[in-house]
C-alpha cells in the first residue's frame, strides 16, 4: 500500500461506508478525492496500475492494482469498508488474449469478452454489474460532487453564433444516431460538415486529428454528449482545461456539452481560459439540442 499522510480510518457513517475511488488517468479522480476529504470524508484510492500516477496520490491512503486483479479490488474495498464505489478516469482496454486474471477476474472474463463486441458501454456495464452483484453500490462522480455537472446555456463570455448553433444541433443528431452503435461521445462539425467522429481513440485524438482541417480563422464546434442509454455512473462525458486548449490549437470556435449529463473539471478555470482564448462553452439541453 502506498504511503499517505491521511490515516486509513473511516470518517463516514457506518451505514454509508467510505467511498472507494477506482482511479484511471487524468485529474478528475484526484479532484474528487480532495473534495471528499475537504468535507470530512476519508476516500480510499485504488489506483489502476499503469494508468493513475501514484505520485499524485501520495497524500491519500491507496493501493496500486493491475486492472485484471478484480479479486484484489474487491478484497480491499471490503477491508476499507468502501460500500460506495466510483470508477473515474479513462483506462485502456486490456488485451484479452494476454491477461492473467485472478479468480474473480476469471469470473468476470467471460462477461467482459462477450461485452467487448458491444463497445465501451457494454464493457463498463458488465464491470459495474459484476461489482454491484458483490454488494457494492456504484455511484457516479457527479453524484458525489454536484459542482462537476455542466449547466445549461453559455458558460462564459463568448457567445455562439447562429451558425454555431446549427453545428451544435448537427453534432447532437450525429451522436444520437450513432450512439446505438456505441461509437464515441464526441463529434466535430464545421458549417454543417462533419470533420470527425470520436471512436476508440478518444476525444483528445479526435481534436488533434481535426487540426488538419484548420482554417485561417477559428471555425467549427466540438460537440460532446452522452450516448442513448449510456451509464453515466462510470462513463460521463467530461471536458476541462486541456480540452479547451486542444480545441483552440485545432482552430475550433467552441465546445458544446450536454447540461446535467456532462462534467467540467476545474469549472471556473476552464471557463476562464476559454474566455481568454476566445472559445465559447455551451451547455445544451439534454432533450433539446440548443
Amino acid at each position: 500500500m502506498g504511503k499517505a499522510s491521511v490515516a486509513s480510518v473511516n470518517l463516514n457513517s457506518e451505514e454509508e461506508g467510505r467511498v472507494g475511488i477506482i482511479a484511471g488517468r487524468g485529474d478528475l479522480p484526484l479532484k474528487l478525492a480532495n473534495t471528499l476529504q475537504n468535507r470530512g470524508e476519508a476516500p480510499y484510492l485504488l489506483l489502476v496500475k499503469g494508468e493513475a500516477d501514484p505520485v499524485q496520490y501520495s497524500e491519500f491512503p491507496h493501493d496500486i492494482i493491475p486492472i485484471t486483479k478484480i479479486g484484489r479490488f474487491l478484497k480491499i474495498l471490503r477491508r476499507e469498508n468502501c460500500k460506495r464505489v466510483t470508477l473515474i478516469g479513462p483506462v485502456a482496454r486490456p488485451d484479452f488474449k494476454n491477461i492473467l486474471p485472478d479468480m474473480e477476474g476469471l469470473k468476470l472474463l467471460g462477461r467482459i469478452t462477450s461485452a467487448a463486441s458491444k463497445g465501451d458501454d457494454g464493457l463498463m456495464r458488465a464491470i459495474t454489474e459484476f461489482v454491484e452483484e458483490r454488494g457494492f453500490q456504484i455511484v457516479g462522480a457527479h453524484e458525489l460532487e454536484l459542482d462537476l455537472l455542466s449547466t445549461r446555456g453559455v458558460l462564459g463570455k463568448v457567445q455562439p453564433s447562429e451558425d454555431d448553433f446549427k453545428d451544435i444541433d448537427k453534432g447532437s443528431d450525429v451522436i444520437a444516431t450513432l450512439g446505438r452503435f456505441d461509437i464515441g461521445q464526441a463529434v466535430i462539425v464545421r458549417d454543417q460538415y462533419v470533420l470527425g467522429i470520436e471512436a476508440a481513440e478518444g476525444t483528445e485524438e479526435l481534436v488533434k486529428r481535426c487540426a488538419a482541417f484548420k482554417w485561417d480563422y477559428a471555425a467549427g464546434t466540438l460537440v460532446k454528449r452522452s450516448k442513448p442509454g449510456q451509464d453515466l455512473r462510470a462513463d460521463m462525458p467530461t471536458i476541462g482545461v486541456d480540452t479547451v486548449k486542444q480545441a483552440f490549437e485545432s482552430g475550433l470556435r467552441g465546445i458544446a456539452i450536454e447540461a446535467g449529463r456532462s462534467q467540467i473539471v476545474d469549472r471556473d478555470l476552464t471557463i476562464q481560459i476559454a474566455d481568454k482564448l476566445g472559445l465559447f462553452i455551451y451547455g445544451c439541453d439534454s432533450t433539446k439540442q440548443s
